[in-house]
């Protein structure tokens, strides 16, 4: 099973240790969050909000960049990632878009239940009394 014992590990899966990453991340999120929301309400920063909402993203994306070259390093320069964690990963990766193909299809079979049976309580049309459609 590949166990490292000469490491100090004596199982075959990776824990990491303390890393400033999650907290960077978070860090930057809610500043695309809150470089959002100032820029949707101009009135409180003044004239130039979009430099913060892009200062955000760059920083964002240089965080998850550096976060993820030291993933990579984990796995192909420090071996850590072995065949088990790796197994592990695969079945992770595949049971999240399972989740997010779930939740699509929940999602559209909701819209075309009601727009193909709509209830009585909407007046029994598609889309209900009182919505305006855009004209396609």
């Amino acid at each position: 099973m590949g166990l490292r014992r000469g490491l100090g590990r004596s199982h075959p899966y990776h824990l990491p240790g303390a890393s400033m990453w999650p907290i960077l991340t978070s860090a930057s999120g809610a500043r695309v969050s809150l470089s959002i929301l100032f820029w949707f309400h101009r009135e409180w920063l003044g004239a130039r909000p979009i430099f913060g909402a892009v200062m955000a993203g760059v920083s964002l994306s240089l965080v998850l960049a550096l976060w993820w070259r030291e993933l990579a390093r984990e796995a192909a320069d420090l071996g850590s990632h072995s065949r088990p964690v790796r197994r592990l990963l695969r079945i992770g990766v595949s049971l999240f878009i399972l989740s997010e193909v779930a939740f699509f299809l929940r999602f559209f079979w909701a819209f075309f239940h009601h727009a193909l049976a709509p209830r009585v309580v909407i007046g029994g049309c598609w889309p209900p009394v009182g919505v305006a459609v855009p004209d396609p």
